[in-house]
């Protein structure tokens, strides 16, 4: 099970001022639990038998295979086995076979094996903790499976979105996919969603603390699975978690040790190392620091491409250098933790990195800082384990056995009556033979009554469309209308270059100009959204800036930020309203001054870049939208930057780094982002917007454009 966490044994120790209760520190939030016991629905859906070995089970599908002369079967046959191999730690072999099989893809029909194919891509990136990306495939996976009307394979595609929007703290998003899957268990009498439901229910509530309803929902979901030990280890891990919680330290021991088995078993790398994980946080509990050592020089040993593991194994080594007290070495852990978070782009840890510190400061008297971490840590459990998630999973919980419980009533009456249908049949046969003498003449003239119907009724429908797609066009042209003019761009910035491509018709992103007293004001945005609810977003937000710069009169970019969020947040959560709007805007505003080389500017969310002689220079944003959430009440950052000649200024929203394409499908990210700006940035403007063009669109290749998109730079002279 992929779930890692420790605990800090502490004291009441005289004149220390400070309390650390038993069980004060985990790492990694009992959130980590999800990711494993979400990944049961994969375990279940993608490989419902583990009795054989990896590689046998590759050789059966590589028999299959060669036998196979429909591609169909064979795609889904393939990812199968490059899902094996990632499992198995082999991240390279695995990427080969599914490269081989990509090219397989094109002009393929959608069919079961094409949208297994993408589901099972949504594996591998699971695998390797790359969350955006699986869910990317995850929701590809299910739109075809929607289009071709394969009920099961949606059933199977839902459990997995939703369990990884839980993993990643949107709970909204994940009890929304999951509340669905059941309602679809529900319908198809689906056995082996019963036990995934069940088993996914018990790792809600040990994510939530409630740990006697964990219990009762794992132990209902070791029911089903009866005697088969290779597929229990999620259930045998989860039941362990939980009697650590509840300090039953012998029966947590006597689980973990069970799931350590099934995952030997099964074969499957990744259970058996973070079952070695979870060994050592309960040795840790008990003061055994030896064996919790131990347990994770076992887990480091397993050949693994995770980056999860290789930070709980970090985590829990800080931990327990904590434990006993060596300050120094538990520091490096933590630095390394923290290396690993931003090398990785994980920012997952924020809570059980907020108690490390927290115990560090205390352990060296410095209480200041030791409170801050504390007050930091609070923020962060209350976000995860608020009262409003567990009112809205007991719901859904109730609502899905509810109609469980009907679905069973009605199969009871159709039991029930089937046996006085039968005596009917003769009867009903003989008056279905007289009617349809009858009614065939009555049929004929109706159906010609009803072409003429339906001729109307689509001359109607098109009329519609019609309407709804000139609406949105000239929706566009407002859009536009507003958004910063070439002429105003030009005389302004004379070297510059603006590439905006939105994923739709309109657009959340957006680009504004004003020039002003102080300077030439310039920001590049990003609205909740894209589309319609995205371009509604921008006009809000276009409305408020010119708002705020020509009738405040306030011209400088933290004011500016400041005074939009309070209006904006004023505008969509109007007094009395019951339902509360968190849409905002990630945004970099820019002051610039081109006489006196002077840059002044303010961020939110998004920072941005400016390239100096070869080296690229990153401008940090405030880690706040312009919008209700966190740091809401908190103040924009003002910065001001000394600018060369020959700089270029490149400011940007995530839409182009968050695009998947190339030759494994992956986001184009940061760091490939950065490069390019550094191998164009001495070429002209309008050739540098054109090598950004083609490099978008090349990466994107034949896939979805997934969100808005806008890139602006400009060359100081």
């Amino acid at each position: 099970m992929k779930f890692q966490m420790y605990n800090l044994q502490t004291q009441n120790k005289k004149g220390q001022g400070f309390y650390f209760r038993g069980n004060f520190l985990y790492f990694v939030s009992v959130k980590r639990l999800l990711k494993y016991c979400f990944a049961l629905a994969v375990l279940f859906y993608g490989h419902n038998s583990l009795a054989q070995t990896t590689e046998r089970k590759i050789d059966s599908l590589q028999k299959r295979i060669a036998a196979s002369t429909n591609m169909d079967e064979k795609l889904a046959w393939k990812s199968q086995i490059a899902v094996l191999l990632i499992r198995g730690g082999d991240y390279e072999a695995s990427e080969r076979v599914y490269q081989e099989a990509v090219k397989e893809t094109k002009g393929l029909a959608p069919g079961k094996g094409l949208a297994t194919f993408w589901h099972n891509r949504g594996n591998l990136f699971y695998y390797i903790s790359e969350f955006d990306s699986s869910l990317f495939y995850y929701e590809r996976g299910l739109a075809m499976r929607r289009k071709i009307g394969d009920k099961e394979g949606e059933l199977k595609s839902l459990n997995n979105i939703g369990g990884i929007y839980y993993m990643l703290n949107e709970h909204q998003t994940a009890l929304k996919y999951y509340e669905e899957g059941l309602r679809k268990e529900a319908e198809l009498g689906f056995e082996e969603g019963s036990q995934v439901y069940l088993s996914n229910l018990g790792t809600i509530y040990t994510s939530l603390r409630l740990y006697d309803k964990a219990l009762l929902y794992f132990r209902k979901s070791l029911v089903q699975y009866k005697d088969n030990i290779k597929d229990l280890h999620t259930v045998y891990a989860g039941i362990g978690i939980v009697y650590k919680e509840q300090k039953r330290y012998d029966s947590s021991e006597y689980y973990m040790k069970l799931a350590l088995l099934a995952g030997e078993e099964a074969g499957v790398p990744s259970q058996v190392a973070y079952t070695y994980v979870n060994l050592a946080t309960l040795y840790n509990s008990q003061i055994k620091y030896g064996m919790a050592l131990e347990a994770l020089k076992n887990a480091k040993a397993i050949p693994m491409q995770d980056p999860l593991l290789d930070m709980s194994i970090v985590g829990n080594m800080a931990a327990i250098y904590l434990d006993q007290k060596n300050l120094d070495s538990a520091m490096i852990y933590m630095e390394e933790l923290i290396r690993l978070e931003k090398l990785n782009k994980i920012e997952k840890h924020q809570e059980a990195l907020s108690k490390l510190y927290a115990y560090y400061y205390f352990l060296k008297k410095d209480f200041v800082k030791g409170l801050d971490y504390i007050e930091l840590y609070e923020q962060y459990k209350d976000s995860l384990y608020d009262l409003e998630t567990v009112k809205q999973i007991n719901e859904m919980q109730e609502k899905y056995e509810s109609e469980k419980k009907e679905k069973e009533n009605e199969m009871l009456q159709i039991e029930n009556k089937s046996y006085r249908t039968t005596r009917n049949y003769l009867y009903l046969i003989l008056g279905i033979v007289f009617t349809a003498l009858i009614g065939a003449f009555v049929a004929y003239s109706k159906i010609r009554k009803k072409n003429i119907l339906l001729d109307t009724q689509n001359h109607i429908i098109e009329e519609s469309q019609k309407e709804i797609l000139d609406s949105i066009q000239y929706a566009r042209r407002i859009q536009f209308a507003l958004l910063a003019s070439d002429h105003l761009l030009q005389k302004h910035l004379p070297e510059h270059f603006v590439f905006f491509k939105p994923k739709a018709v309109v657009s959340g992103d957006f680009y504004w100009a004003i020039p002003t007293e102080e300077g030439f004001i310039y920001i590049t945005g990003d609205c909740t959204g894209h589309g319609v609810p995205g371009a509604f977003m921008s006009l809000l937000f276009i409305t408020t800036l010119r708002q705020t710069i020509t009738e405040f009169n306030i011209q400088r970019p933290d004011l500016i930020l400041n005074k939009v969020r309070e209006q904006v947040v004023k505008s969509l959560n109007p007094e009395g309203s019951k339902e509360e709007s968190k849409d905002g805007m990630d945004a970099v505003v820019c002051l610039l001054d081109p006489v006196k080389r002077k840059l002044v500017y303010a961020a939110a969310n998004n920072s941005f870049y400016i390239v100096r002689n070869n080296a690229l220079l990153t401008c940090k944003a405030d880690k706040m939208p312009v919008g209700k959430g966190v740091g809401e009440h908190v103040d924009f950052t003002y910065n001001e930057i000394a600018l060369e000649k020959g700089d270029v200024v490149y400011t940007f929203t995530d839409g182009f780094a968050d695009q998947f394409g190339g030759p494994a499908g992956k986001k184009y990210k940061y760091k490939q982002f950065e490069a390019l700006l550094l191998n164009i940035h001495q070429l002209d403007m309008a050739e540098q917007k054109n090598k950004i063009e083609t490099a978008f669109e090349k990466w994107k290749g034949e896939l979805e454009q997934v969100d808005d998109v806008c890139v602006i730079g400009v060359k100081i002279s």
